[in-house]
């Protein structure tokens, strides 16, 4: 999983969070006395006043910066949408997760796919600043032409001028299909 070199183990996820898979919700589950250390109470005590506290509620509902829900298992932070991959997956993700709609609140597991850097960044959501409407075309002023480009292998590829911006949206969308960029990437975020 990237930037946790130590996840939790799967089995100890499972007996930890129950996953409602049709809104992709995390809640705690209730747990039993071994599962504590027993310091100043016993760990009867300790299990009774945690599941009072948390077992039956929805867990991991801070949101971070980025949009991100997130939050504590066992003392280490983790991201919902990850937890949520393992729990679905019985692993924890190898490689970058996408949200398909583009809605980092949505973690239902039909929403979310393992990908590649690159496969991730075929699916973006369009900028707020775009002026066109439309991600790698924009309107040069000196020439007085829509111009076309596309991203792939690391390499910005020029696509075109073009008369109208119709000409050069046509050009950028065939350029996506012919490098697997995903269906949704472009679109406005949830």
């Amino acid at each position: 999983m990237i930037g946790q070199p130590h996840p939790v183990p799967v089995d100890l996820l499972r007996r930890l969070l129950r996953l409602d898979v049709e809104t992709g919700n995390l809640y705690w589950r209730e747990r039993p006395p071994e599962m504590f250390s027993g310091g100043a109470h016993s760990k009867k005590q300790e299990a009774k006043r945690w599941n009072g506290r948390h077992a039956g509620r929805q867990a991991m509902t801070a949101k971070n910066s980025r949009g991100y829900f997130h939050g504590p298992i066992l003392g280490r932070w983790y991201r919902a949408h990850q937890v949520v991959f393992a729990l679905s997956n019985g692993r924890w993700p190898d490689d970058w997760l996408d949200h398909i709609n583009h809605d980092r609140g949505d973690n239902r597991p039909k929403n979310l796919r393992e990908v590649g850097s690159a496969g991730n960044a075929r699916n973006i959501s369009i900028r707020s600043d775009n002026t066109s409407g439309h991600l790698g075309v924009n309107f040069k002023k000196s020439d007085n032409r829509w111009v076309a480009r596309i991203c792939c292998g690391g390499k910005r590829i020029y696509l075109g001028a073009f008369d109208t911006i119709e000409e050069a949206i046509d050009a950028r969308k065939a350029a996506e299909k012919l490098h697997n960029y995903h269906e949704n990437h472009g679109s406005r975020a949830a």
